[in-house]
């Protein structure tokens, strides 16, 4: 089980470095294609913004991994384990509800709008709203796991505390998720 949360983790930086290198191709060739040559790559636009949605959305799954999210934890530090735990399990709890609201309303989302085409591309609008359902379908793995490494005692400190004061601490990649 492991092994195949390491080959999600790698498929989906692998993918965001690939849809980060599309859209600044695509933005850079229509840049040069429009004041250089007067034309362009018609959907540019539309496909760098979908692209631009579901980096967004990804990268949220893989801050949230990496405890890359900022925040204040300021009281959470200064009390008890026991404390922390209850925070956390309450924090968590939390974070599952919310991501659970969005995996529903995304999921809605996607279904109305699969139909509806983008004017240019044509693409279906429903694929930017799919990204939002794949997304909390991985938070809720990322904050499940926590949840049970909490709950069954595995949990460290640094697990207890999951946000950084400053972005000039946010933590780097962890070297288990890179291999």
């Amino acid at each position: 089980m492991e092994r195949l949360g390491k080959l999600a983790l790698l498929a989906l930086r692998v993918f965001m470095v690939a849809a980060m290198t599309a859209m600044i191709v695509l933005v850079f060739l229509n840049v040069v294609l429009r004041y250089g040559f007067n034309s362009g790559v018609s959907m540019s636009e539309e496909l760098s913004r979908t692209l631009f949605v579901w980096l967004t959305f990804m990268g949220a799954v893989l801050a949230l991994y990496d405890h890359g999210h900022l925040g204040v934890d300021t009281l959470i530090s200064r009390l008890p384990r026991s404390g922390q735990i209850l925070c956390a399990i309450l924090g968590d709890g939390l974070m599952l509800f919310c991501s659970g609201l969005l995996l529903i309303g995304s999921w809605k989302q996607v279904l109305i709008n699969w139909g509806n085409a983008a004017p240019v591309s044509g693409l279906p609008i429903g694929l930017t709203h799919l990204a939002a359902f794949v997304s909390s379908l991985g938070l809720i793995v990322v904050i499940g796991a926590h949840l049970l490494r909490v709950l069954t005692g595995r949990a460290g400190s640094r697990d207890l505390v999951q946000v950084v004061e400053s972005e000039d601490i946010a933590p780097e990649i962890r070297p288990e998720a890179a291999r």
